[in-house]
């Protein structure tokens, strides 16, 4: 599992695969349930975000969005650049990227009691 780090923040960053395509999740490890207190579980923590980098060919296509309480301008740009390097198909690949800085608003869950 790869970390993230941008100055003093660092995260954890799960990395999906799918042929050349990757998807990397940004989250904090120590705000994820363990298997015991699933049964007992009212807020699963969904991350900071994630970046999806697809392939078209030789050159491929980056988005995604990440939470802007966590995220400034300047650690999405380190964060594209950290997706990039974990796909060795991205050295040559011309990558345009529309990563999105989203504000939570609210919810919707369920528990099993409502």
């Amino acid at each position: 599992m790869p970390t993230f780090t941008f100055q003093h923040f660092s995260c954890h960053a799960d990395v999906y695969t799918a042929g050349k395509d990757l998807v990397v999740r940004f989250y904090d490890a120590s705000k994820e349930q363990t298997e015991a207190q699933i049964v007992n579980c009212v807020i699963v923590d969904p991350g900071y975000g994630y970046i999806s980098l697809k392939f078209k060919g030789e050159d491929a296509l980056l988005s995604g969005y990440l939470d802007e309480r966590v995220f400034t301008d300047e650690m999405i740009h380190v964060a594209i650049d950290f997706v990039e390097q974990l796909s060795p198909h991205s050295s040559a690949a011309y990558i345009p990227h529309h990563v999105r800085k989203v504000a939570f608003t609210g919810y919707i869950e369920y528990n099993g009691e409502y």
